[in-house]
């Protein structure tokens, strides 16, 4: 099978694609438009479970504030992230796709 080639099992939750954002300034997405998941981890001790993003769901027309838990995989369909400034400092944040990804992101 070749490398862009995912069964239905691989697909049904799983990454099969993933990378980590590095510049949030012009906001983020795929470059192919493929939905994708965030993980946040956090860069320093924190007490709260989870932070807000704001992002474009995979049905959404605009951009809302949305709730991420910390250190585990959002299950939303995220199209896009908005541009932000300050998530970046105090959290690393992974993208995750159940899709191919052609040409980067």
């Amino acid at each position: 099978m070749g490398k862009g080639y995912v069964s239905e099992f691989m697909s049904g939750g799983r990454i099969v694609a993933h990378g980590k954002i590095a510049d949030l300034t012009n906001g983020f997405r795929l470059s192919n438009g493929a939905p994708f998941s965030v993980y946040v981890r956090p860069k320093f001790g924190v007490s709260a479970v989870d932070t807000v993003i704001n992002a474009k769901c995979y049905q959404d027309d605009v951009f809302s504030e949305a709730p991420v838990p910390f250190n585990d995989w959002s299950p939303m369909a995220i199209v896009e992230l908005a541009p932000d400034t300050e998530l970046l400092k105090s959290n690393d944040v992974y993208w995750g796709s159940g899709q191919e990804v052609e040409g980067g992101v």
